[in-house]
């Protein structure tokens, strides 16, 4: 699962680099498919979902004007992939 969310990152900053060239629908996709079988982090999965979706929705507007929420659009969904990721990294960081 890490895997997937690692590679939608990696999907997200080449749109972000290049919104007129690349699509997020695949991400969105892949991101759909690992929802399926979150089972407990499956309300982080539809956030992060939703995140990328609207950074997809952003993409043009990023393009054409780099309007400052459409670059928050996609500074929340890195975010977003960001705590998923860490997430499924077994990294136990409460104080003992």
């Amino acid at each position: 699962m890490k895997e997937i969310l690692e590679r939608v990152k990696e999907q997200l900053e080449q749109s972000f680099d290049e919104p007129r060239s690349t699509s997020l629908d695949g991400a969105i996709h892949e991101l759909e498919r690992l929802k399926a079988s979150a089972r407990d982090k499956r309300q982080m999965i539809e956030d992060v979902i939703r995140a990328v979706t609207h950074a997809r929705n952003a993409r043009m507007e990023l393009a054409e004007v780099g309007d400052e929420s459409a670059t928050n659009a996609f500074a929340e969904a890195y975010r977003a992939l960001d705590q998923a990721i860490e997430s499924y990294s077994g990294v136990d960081n409460d104080p003992v």
